[in-house]
């Protein structure tokens, strides 16, 4: 997951050549361009992995993010080099490659997981493995300003292609297996999408509602910050290099500690879910009144550490008893990525309408309300209680053991 990071870095380092004026709007356009992919490309997503199984789609992935790499280290030594629209208009393209990989290699990935571990560690190696996002963005985005600086803007690309490259090569060697390459003979079939698709939202759409208004932080933050920080603080240009690693450093953590707090217990899941919402709520409101840089980090991490925890104890218990993996991981990921898609355009309109502090005090009430919504939701719908195998008919419905109230005595 590190390649996305860095992508993303070096298609931002180009966004600063560009002038004022019109490319204002190719600039929005640049940052939307991965989000939007992501999210329109999901369904397709969940089509491959069923279709013609997680080992050929995840491959599929990597030479779109390949093609990504390759793409923005042209513009970034030919097309950019010269500055204007078109500049910003190359990086858009090559942000549409990276999203569209993105979306292949999520739920592949997922749906690889599921099938590599034994069924009782599915739900932890499947939260564990959400980890490798922030993973990447801590080593992505460092290692992007550091290439770029040291050599040209087109360094950071060529790393990742390399590293792209070794990985293909690797797939081949450790995933050319019939089990990870045979296509789900059991997942529902164009006849029955329907029926699939309603059954995957009545399963994991409460959820994907509380992914989305969670990521929505995160994804506000992008935009407004470094600008607020800039004209309340007067932030140096390093300092707002390293705003958003508070963030990474404690969403790393806190799927880290929940996978394993969580351990396929549906009642603790469900109690960490509503706690990250929780979380998100009262760190999008510290960040709104921070009187330094220091409570400015703690109030950051707070919301990192709420969307680690919810999305290390949600997602996989979700994945648990959805009617279909690959769809289901697709609804929660196209959640995330709606996010980041309308989180920022959303939050400058209501920043320009009502301010910094009101549009994160939104944000933390509409958290809160949620959590409401969603523990009412687990009464009428627990999550499974016993780990068991993701997409199969006894890791969805056992014993009655696995239906408690939240109010139950965790075991």
């Amino acid at each position: 997951m590190a390649a996305p990071a860095v992508i993303r870095n070096g298609s931002t380092l180009a966004l600063e050549a560009g002038e004022a004026g019109g490319e204002a709007a190719a600039a929005g356009a640049v940052l939307g361009a991965r989000s939007a992919a992501q999210l329109a490309c999901a369904p397709l997503a969940a089509t491959m992995t069923t279709r013609v199984g997680p080992a050929a789609t995840l491959r599929l992935a990597v030479l779109l993010l390949l093609a990504a790499a390759a793409w923005l280290s042209w513009c970034g030594s030919s097309v950019c080099a010269a500055g204007g629209a078109a500049c910003l208009w190359c990086g858009a393209a090559g942000r549409v490659l990276q999203g569209s990989g993105g979306a292949l290699g999520g739920v592949a990935g997922m749906a690889l997981v599921s099938r590599a571990v034994s069924p009782a560690r599915q739900q932890q190696a499947l939260g564990a493995s959400l980890g490798a996002v922030a993973l990447g963005v801590l080593v992505g985005y460092p290692l992007g300003g550091a290439t770029a600086a040291l050599w040209s803007s087109a360094a950071p690309f060529h790393l990742v292609a390399g590293a792209l490259l070794a990985n293909l090569g690797l797939q081949y060697v450790y995933l050319k297996k019939p089990e990870y390459d045979k296509p789900a003979v059991d997942e529902p079939r164009s006849s029955a999408w329907g029926d699939c698709a309603r059954g995957v939202w009545k399963d994991c759409g409460a959820g994907a509602g509380a992914v989305f208004l969670s990521t929505a932080v995160m994804a506000a933050l992008e935009p407004c910050l470094p600008l607020w920080l800039e004209r309340r603080f007067g932030a140096q240009r390093w300092e707002l290099g390293v705003v958003f690693l508070p963030d990474s450093v404690a969403y790393l953590a806190a799927t880290s500690v929940s996978a394993a707090l969580c351990g396929g217990r549906g009642l603790r899941a469900q109690r960490v879910a509503l706690m990250g919402l929780c979380s998100v709520a009262l760190g999008g409101v510290l960040v709104a009144h921070a009187c330094s840089l220091g409570v400015l980090a703690i109030a950051q991490a707070s919301v990192g550490a709420g969307v680690g925890a919810l999305d290390a104890a949600l997602v996989p218990a979700l994945l648990a008893r959805s009617v279909s993996l690959p769809h289901a991981a697709a609804l929660l990921q196209g959640a995330a990525s709606a996010a980041y898609a309308v989180g920022p355009v959303a939050a400058g309109a209501v920043w320009w309408a009502a301010g910094f502090g009101a549009t994160l005090r939104a944000l933390a009430v509409a958290n809160l309300l949620y959590a409401a919504l969603l523990y009412h939701h687990f009464h009428d719908r627990p999550l499974p209680n016993q780990p068991g195998a993701i997409g199969s008919e006894d890791g969805k419905e056992g014993s009655g053991s696995e239906l408690l109230p939240l109010s139950s005595p965790s075991p």
